[in-house]
């Protein structure tokens, strides 16, 4: 039997994914100060793509970013991603996060389902002609910030994210010190 959604803190059995979770989110019509930018929603959890990592999120860290997203400006993000092909009318931040990978995409090597990961924030096309010439992702051209300038950050119940975005969360952190421990 599908699970149609779960409280927040109330995990379903590790890799069963719900068919909708609960997302601080924004709005265009909401922009404005943080305190009434974001409001907690229910929407679908997203589909997992051939390299991506669905992620269900223990600790999800704060970052002046998503005060930026809120206001709307200097960028709109909501506004740039739909420029860019983009079907979401929200904005869910966070870059900064700590969780258990949750499901994966067919292509994903790395991690596995119950592996305990910390996210990092960049994120890039790995199939861009200047990486591929060797130059650093982090330099590339089309070189993003998670949960700002891309969707589905941590502040929600499950993140989306590219494989390369997880790393090990080291044992000896506890999950809201792993939530801070990574920016690149």
């Amino acid at each position: 039997m599908a699970i149609e959604i779960t409280n927040v803190g109330e995990a379903p059995p590790v890799g069963e994914v719900p068919e909708k979770m609960h997302a601080s989110l924004i709005r265009e019509s909401r922009f404005g100060q943080p305190r009434d930018a974001f409001a907690i929603e229910q929407i679908d959890v997203p589909e997992v793509g051939p390299r991506q990592v669905l992620v269900y999120v223990m600790a999800a860290g704060t970052n002046y970013n998503n005060v930026w997203a809120a206001l709307g400006t200097p960028v709109n993000v909501i506004d740039a991603r739909r420029r860019q092909g983009a079907e979401e009318d929200f904005h869910i931040g966070g870059s900064d996060a700590s969780g258990i990978v949750w499901a994966v995409g067919e292509e994903v090597t790395n991690v596995k389902v119950g592996d305990e990961v910390v996210l990092s924030c960049g994120m890039w096309d790995e199939d861009a002609a200047d990486i591929a010439a060797g130059r650093d992702p982090m330099m590339s051209n089309t070189n993003k910030v998670w949960g700002y300038e891309e969707n589905w950050g941590s502040f929600a119940q499950y993140c989306l994210v590219d494989s390369y975005n997880c790393y090990p969360k080291p044992p000896k952190l506890s999950w809201d010190a792993a939530a801070a421990y990574m920016l690149f």
